[in-house]
């Protein structure tokens, strides 16, 4: 069974996980546009993402708890999608 997910995640200047417990899910990942600078999204891999405010992007299958995020404080991401 499916079951919805929908989480604002506050960030802060260090890398925190868009969930603390392992998650499955398909999700869009939206930065606010209300973010006065680049969020920077790291994944399993290391590699760093800088997400602009206002983007939206699209996961498929991936565990939230292995996404890391960070800006600075006050800023947000926004997650909507559904478990698998």
């Amino acid at each position: 069974m499916r079951n919805l997910i929908a989480l604002k995640v506050d960030l802060d200047s260090n890398y925190a996980p868009l969930s603390p417990t392992r998650a499955i899910a398909s999700f869009t990942l939206t930065a606010s546009h209300t973010n006065t600078q680049d969020a920077v999204l790291k994944g399993t891999d290391g590699k760093e993402v800088p997400i602009p405010p206002g983007a939206q992007y699209r996961f498929e299958r991936v565990d939230l708890s292995e996404i890391q995020i960070k800006s600075k404080a006050g800023e947000s991401m926004l997650v909507l999608g559904h478990s698998l």
